[in-house]
């Protein structure tokens, strides 16, 4: 056997060990990153408690590696093609949605001064009677907006949920009126519970499928709403992003892509 054959098992062993400790590496980091959002928004989250659960699952699978390649050897062959189908699958459509969610996030709304009629303000978790930091980041994207648009109305959009102890529409408004926002020129929405009530109910109340509308939400929300709203009839949209935390925008991305794929199927967007 050749210098170089002899060679071959050791280079494969060190990639493998390489990738191994790679795969270990990075499961910690989503396990961490999981346990530090916790403490950062100091309540359950199912989707950051599935992002630790991955990076346990990457974890076990890469110290268990040989035995699981060696089980699934053993699988009859249909169950083999059907779970690396179903894993290509999985993989594509991630990357795919999610590079279609990120190309959306620089929402700069598009429509010109004089034409803008309302801006309509998504609604975001409220925490007892105070703002969440996402919520702020949208009304305030809204005010800078409406104070260089003097004509447009601004509809604020959110019900009340688990924990909250006002509406997400009331702690906008406090918002705006702080901010010197005219009173005449909110309009309220305080019953959704989702994006689809979001549009659903403000057009029921002010009549806005064709009007001029600007819609405020956060960047990585921007793709759905606005696919959202025109399902529902909103003839002349444009979006108008805030930008997300940055230490917990993977959290967002990962929870809106099953959005996004639940609102597709169900046909809602």
């Amino acid at each position: 056997m050749s210098s170089a054959g002899k060679l071959l098992p050791f280079v494969k062993l060190f990639f493998e060990i390489i990738i191994k400790i790679s795969f270990i590496i990075l499961g910690v980091v989503l396990i961490v990153y999981s346990l530090n959002v916790f403490k950062l928004w100091g309540r359950f989250d199912l989707f950051v408690f599935l992002s630790g659960l991955l990076g346990l699952i990457i974890i076990i699978v890469a110290i268990s590696f040989d035995k699981i390649i060696k089980i699934a050897i053993k699988l009859p062959k249909f169950v083999k093609v059907f779970g690396i189908a179903l894993l290509i699958i999985g993989v594509a459509s991630f990357v795919i949605v999610q590079g279609i969610i990120i190309s959306n996030m620089r929402g700069k709304a598009s429509l010109a001064s004089n034409e803008t009629e309302y801006v309509i303000v998504l609604g975001c978790q409220v925490v007892g009677s105070l703002a969440s930091v996402p919520l702020i980041r949208r009304v305030y994207t809204a005010i800078d907006y409406l104070n260089n648009h003097p004509e447009a109305k601004v509809v604020i959009s959110g019900g009340q949920g688990p924990g909250e102890d006002i509406t997400e529409a009331e702690a906008m408004r406090r918002l705006l009126a702080e901010k010197g926002i005219a009173s005449d020129r909110i309009l309220m929405e305080d019953r959704s519970r989702n994006t689809v009530q979001n549009f659903r109910l403000a057009d029921e109340l002010y009549d806005l499928k064709n009007k001029n509308i600007v819609v405020v939400t956060t960047d990585y929300h921007m793709f759905r709403s606005l696919n959202v709203a025109r399902k529902q009839g909103y003839k002349n949209v444009s979006g108008l992003a805030s930008k997300s935390q940055i230490t917990v925008l993977p959290i967002y991305l990962f929870r809106e892509y099953f959005a996004v794929v639940f609102y597709a199927l169900t046909g809602k967007m």
